[in-house]
């Protein structure tokens, strides 16, 4: 008889026997565990079961073969999925990508049909998960039970213009073309063979206002935006019909992938039309209805209320990465916004969606990597530039949007830098100078092409003012040049905007040269005052032959030393009189 044949025996029965250690789930939510792998709690509900490494002895009931089971399968991975949801999507979280933190123990649930995500202990859920654990025939579904006390009815929706009456299906079309030539190759928003079918069904069909429709309205505006020309004539009529859709109560309230996607195109018509505080107002909903659609979170991290599948789910592996796309476009529009403007940005736990892939013609990957970058950390603990600055410039300017936003890092890790007062290296300020010009370079190039994006101008201004700020020989010795190329950019633009950022820096460019002659006349009244002094007969000033590279530079490094400080026997030594 084979070895294969025994079976363990289960050790004899004592009363009060207890696991000497649950796993971690039922310790968090203080539940009992039967101390198998993966425990039964764990399996019912779905969660990571996983143990603490076992550092002591066993207890003499506890089976030390299953005790060293367990120990092997979780020690090798802190995060290892149970075998059976392996089995279940043929992968492990193992392939998730480093950037994404990694998966939390606790899961979320989607319900497929509304696509609405919501955390298990959430209101919602609850009624939903008693009647599972009652073992219910019919259990409640995920509705918001009680929520208030319903005695006001819900507001009602408005009327909205039609947008075929301001616009016609031919103006759609080269707006269109437009849009996916110049915007969707840097935020991949939009899958352009998954839109276009939609939008010929919307020009066929005659149906009601959906979230859609302000998707097409956002392709409209920024193509419109992005033309040669001034644009569609009534394109502030179309954005306002994107923004009463998507502020429509009847619609917003039952929320979509489509209102994702349609508030990040407000976001991006927002950043470059208008102020700061708008873009990141919308930025941060677009952040919020990526979380209410369950798009931070791989489909198999979330429970799903039913098992019947939803058209709106995405169903395939290409809708799976849009879907990935889409979700971080969101976090890299709030997380830049946010940090440029000075603001707190949208912080989601659990993020297990992975990263998009980079792929021929989209960029979007590149514009993660770069808002990667941003420090997590408080700002007390100050930006790493000497870790930051090369890891930026290893990121390839693939095109020139991605060159101007890493200038735009850069320029804020900097400006975060000087407000601590900390002290920067030379070689660190070479590297700021290497950015800054490689974007100044892009956005005349974009400017030329007509192409304005909100950073063609404002990368170039704010390098500027690093370069005045930073103050040294090698900062002063760019401005001129680019100064000049930010004059060419205002001409091409001739905007109010465009020449209130040319005098604007004129003006603190005068200050700073009138502020160092200010310092050098009180050198020379020093100067002068020791003259007068010498002239008096209380004293007189030597020719002394002072190095003022290395008094004044404090990167200036001598390539030799004075014959009488040298180490070797060579060295002549000068002994005193005897």
């Amino acid at each position: 008889m084979s070895e294969s044949t025994f079976a363990i025996e289960p050790p004899p029965t004592r009363k009060r026997q207890r696991a000497r250690k649950a796993c971690l789930p039922c310790r968090q939510r203080k539940r009992k565990c039967d101390v198998q792998f993966p425990c039964s709690a764990c399996s019912t509900y779905g969660y990571q079961c996983q143990y603490p490494p076992d550092e002591g002895p066993s207890a003499p009931f506890v089976d030390k073969s299953q005790a060293s089971h367990m120990s092997s399968n979780s020690a090798s991975s802190p995060f290892e999925p149970s075998p059976a949801k392996i089995a279940r999507t043929g992968r492990s979280e193992r392939d998730e990508t480093p950037e994404s933190p990694k998966p939390a123990v606790d899961q979320g649930i989607l319900d497929p049909v509304k696509t609405r995500y919501m955390g298990l202990h959430s209101v919602m859920a609850f009624p939903r998960n008693l009647g599972l654990e009652f073992q219910s025939a019919n259990p409640p579904r995920v509705h918001s039970f009680a929520w208030n006390c319903g005695i006001r009815p819900e507001e009602g929706g408005d009327n909205h213009g039609n947008l075929k009456e301001l616009i016609s299906r031919e103006e759609f079309e080269v707006y269109k073309r437009v849009y996916f030539e110049t915007v969707n190759p840097v935020f991949g928003v939009l899958d352009k063979q998954d839109f276009s079918g939609m939008s010929d069904q919307f020009w066929s069909e005659s149906t009601g206002h959906s979230a859609f429709e302000a998707n097409l309205a956002g392709v409209v505006a920024l193509g419109s935006f992005f033309s040669a020309t001034l644009g569609h004539p009534r394109e502030l009529e179309i954005v306002k019909f994107a923004r009463d859709i998507l502020e429509d109560p009847t619609i917003s309230r039952r929320v979509s992938v489509d209102q994702v996607s349609a508030w990040l195109l407000r976001t991006l018509y927002l950043r470059l039309t208008t102020r700061p505080h708008m873009a990141w107002l919308a930025s941060n909903i677009a952040m919020h209805l990526a979380e209410a659609t369950g798009l931070h979170h791989e489909m198999d991290a979330m429970v799903l209320t039913t098992d019947a599948s939803s058209p709106q789910v995405v169903p395939n592996q290409s809708g799976c990465e849009q879907a990935r796309r889409l979700f971080w476009l969101a976090w890299l529009s709030n997380t830049m916004i946010s940090y440029e403007y000075g603001r707190s940005s949208s912080s989601l736990k659990n993020i297990t969606c992975k990263q998009p892939t980079s792929c021929k013609g989209n960029y979007t990957a590149f514009l993660i990597s770069v808002a990667q970058l941003i420090p997590r950390e408080s700002l007390d603990a100050g930006p790493d530039l000497q870790h930051n600055l090369p890891k930026l410039r290893q990121i390839p300017d693939e095109h020139p949007f991605v060159a101007m936003t890493k200038a735009d890092l850069c320029m804020c890790l900097y400006r975060h830098h000087r407000l601590l007062k900390l002290p920067i290296e030379r070689r660190e300020v070479l590297q700021i100078i290497s950015i800054g010009n490689t974007a100044t370079e892009a956005a005349y190039k974009l400017a030329q092409e007509n192409k304005f994006w909100w950073n063609v101008l404002c990368t170039v201004f704010q390098y500027i003012c690093v370069l005045l700020a930073i103050d040294t020989t090698d900062s002063l010795a760019q401005v001129a040049t680019n100064m000049c190329t930010l004059e060419n950019i205002a001409g091409l633009l001739n905007t109010h905007v465009s020449t209130e950022a040319v005098n604007t820096l004129k003006i603190l460019l005068r200050d700073s040269m009138k502020k160092k002659r200010h310092e050098v006349q009180l050198l020379e009244a020093a100067d002068s005052e020791l003259t007068a002094n010498a002239g008096s007969g209380l004293g007189s000033i030597e020719n002394v032959d002072i190095n003022w590279d290395a008094l004044l530079d404090p990167w200036y490094a001598p390539t030799y030393l004075p014959r009488e400080f040298g180490m070797g026997t060579e060295a002549s030594v000068i002994m005193p009189d005897m």
